[in-house]
């Protein structure tokens, strides 16, 4: 064989694939396999146990507390179990304040089931003469103005007001300072009750029927007596 077929042999060797097919041009480099392993790839590992974009294995994971974190949380819960209604209370009385023992007794039951700490029913406690005070403040204007209401009406009324008021008075005067105590004066006169229109006419039916019939004494036999004049 000469230089030129042997030239041409190995041209065409270089040309012509071994399954047949046509052989790529000399410029065009060879395209890679498909199936050929990546330049950093490891042959050896498998490529099935790379994790994919999307799987379990990119998910974060959830934040998890420390610790720490927990032993705080536990005791805070433990201190708000601790709070509330203590075994006994115990109640201290303000500067010049006298606790009353009884009204104590019938708060105690309404604080424990509340879960009052010791601290919230003192506080109560110490409020209880302040709101009473207000509230018998506001009782005493309301019957003063009952009592003037009462002197009102009677001087006002038809049977015993107006002019005849004095006499009338003057008669209901005599059948108090007659049958009345030092004691029921004062009463009277304490509480306003002696305005009340239904007693001013009592006394006044009372001091005119002694009047008009005089009471019962050493020289008036036959006279009406004191119970005559005030049961009849």
């Amino acid at each position: 064989m000469n230089l030129f077929d042997r030239l041409l042999h190995r041209r065409l060797c270089n040309e012509q694939p071994a399954d047949g097919g046509a052989a790529p041009a000399s410029s065009e480099p060879a395209a890679p396999a498909a199936d050929a392993p990546a330049p950093d790839a490891d042959p050896a590992k498998p490529q099935g146990d790379k994790p994919h974009p999307g799987t379990e294995g990119d998910k974060p994971q959830e934040d998890k507390p420390a610790d720490g974190d927990k032993s705080a949380d536990k005791s805070e819960d433990e201190e708000q179990k601790q709070e509330g209604a203590p075994e006994k209370y115990e109640f201290t009385a303000g500067e010049g304040v006298e606790l009353d023992a009884e009204a104590l007794k019938d708060f105690e039951p309404v604080a424990r089931e509340l879960n009052l700490t010791n601290e919230q029913a003192q506080k109560l406690v110490d409020a209880y003469p302040k709101i009473l005070a207000g509230v018998q403040q506001r009782q005493a204007e309301a019957w003063q103005k009952q009592t003037e209401g009462w002197a009102e009406t009677v001087k006002a009324d038809k049977e015993i007001g107006g002019d005849k008021l004095t006499a009338n008075l003057s008669a209901a005067q005599r059948a108090l300072d007659q049958f009345g105590t030092p004691e029921l004066k004062e009463y009277l006169n304490a509480t306003g009750l002696g305005n009340h229109p239904d007693l001013v006419k009592t006394f006044v039916k009372i001091g005119k029927a002694m009047s008009e019939d005089g009471m019962v004494d050493g020289s008036n036999q036959g006279q009406r007596s004191a119970a005559e004049v005030l049961y009849g």
